[in-house]
């Protein structure tokens, strides 16, 4: 079911994925509505659905964890089940996400060094087929809701 959103939605949801920490109030002040009527919009938001979690972004570097790598893994047979069961064995994994295509998921994951992902490697090719690159940079992008306001 979709849900139709109008400009104070569209603007609040741009600068909520800029920044989550914004108060009501700041909310209020940029798009041009009373604190209390953005701290409604917000958490109709997050009722309807649309609005899923507030987050962080951690800098991995900043506590040892300098190597950042993106792993597409190609499962075996019926190793997704088990490996998605065993995930709890990959702390360093940061995100996953199942796709299409030859590989069947595609994760993040923050390492210390080479050895490090030498280390994971072997650990993740019990499951399936890893391929694996090294993230050198992230590239801005401009704001999705920006780029649909109505």
């Amino acid at each position: 079911m979709k849900i139709i959103l109008d400009h104070y939605d569209y603007n609040i949801l741009e600068l909520l994925s800029e920044n989550s920490r914004l108060s009501y109030a700041e909310i209020g002040r940029l798009i041009g509505l009373s604190q209390s009527a953005a701290k409604e919009r917000v958490l109709a938001l997050v009722d309807r659905g649309v609005i899923k979690k507030f987050g962080i972004e951690v800098d991995y570097s900043l506590l040892g964890y300098s190597l950042p790598v993106i792993i597409h893994l190609k499962f075996r047979n019926d190793d997704f089940k088990i490996f998605l069961n065993q995930l709890h064995q990959f702390p360093e994994l940061t995100s996953c996400k199942r796709i299409t295509g030859e590989a069947c998921l595609v994760a993040e994951a923050a390492l210390k060094d080479n050895s490090h992902l030498e280390n994971l490697i072997d650990r993740l090719i019990r499951y399936g087929i890893p391929s694996t690159a090294i993230r050198l940079s992230e590239v801005d992008m401009p704001n999705f809701f920006t780029q649909h306001k109505k």
